[in-house]
């Protein structure tokens, strides 16, 4: 039988979406807005500065310290890599879309990445995969934001704040280093906001509300690592990134 299988009436969206049956990856979402990268092409390997994006790329990076990020030379299906060195400092590697926030939460947003944490972190390390409003320096510092995040178990952990009620509940899931892992947030419904892990929902017994509405509402896609201090590491491995929504 064939692996591509469809909702059609996706979470009472009234629209189909097509996924991979076997690894739960969405494939096609039949909605008026949708983006994806899968971070191909010789472009792709070098990602600019914050506040110095290049012509046709999305994504920049902002880096404190010696952290690195970088599109992986000759990785296949395309990766987009970002690490923090070890170095004895407050460190961080972030890719996002240099404050451009072209996703809105309160239409219906779907976020999906296929991540890997190809060095677990250590000590008051942690990795984030999700999105958020514009860039402050450090996860815990950005008022409105939903995210995934992992400790140096490889344990994900499910985030919403919307400067009203913060949250961070366990997915139950934890990843080994060699984990590839499908990571979606579905803000269909923005009462009550969905994880899922590799087309699993998790940590449903929590309601995550997100009631920020407005600039509030307008988002963009943010990955990377970060710690606070010492010589704690981190790397994660990005695969792609899509997101889809209704029209504005």
């Amino acid at each position: 039988m064939s692996r591509t299988k469809c909702i059609y009436n996706w979470h009472n969206s009234g629209r189909q979406v097509f996924y991979d049956g076997a690894t739960f990856e969405t494939l096609k979402a039949m909605f008026p807005v949708v983006y994806y990268d899968d971070f191909l092409g010789a472009g792709k390997v070098t990602i600019p500065a914050a506040g110095s994006p290049a012509g046709g790329l999305d994504w920049v990076k902002k880096i404190v310290a010696t952290a690195t990020v970088a599109g992986a030379a000759n990785a296949a299906s395309g990766v987009v890599q970002c690490a923090l060195t070890g170095a004895s400092a407050e460190e961080e590697g972030i890719l996002y879309h240099n404050d451009q926030r072209n996703f809105d939460i309160s239409k219906g947003l779907i976020f999906e990445t296929r991540i890997k944490v190809s060095v677990l972190p250590t000590g008051i390390a942690e990795a984030v995969f999700g999105i958020f409003v514009a860039y402050v320096k450090g996860p815990d510092n950005v008022a409105y934001r939903v995210l995934f995040t992992v400790d140096g178990s490889g344990e994900l952990f499910c985030e919403s704040d919307d400067a009203a009620t913060p949250l961070s509940v366990t997915s139950g899931v934890t990843l080994l280093a060699t984990d590839w892992a499908i990571l979606r947030i579905d803000a269909t419904d923005v009462t009550g906001l969905k994880f899922f892990i590799n087309g699993a929902r998790v940590a449903a017994a929590t309601t995550f509300p997100y009631a920020a509405t407005g600039a509030n509402a307008i988002v963009q896609p943010y990955l990377g690592v970060y710690k606070a201090s010492g010589t704690d590491v981190c790397t994660i491995d990005i695969d792609y990134v899509k997101a889809w929504q209704n029209r504005t």
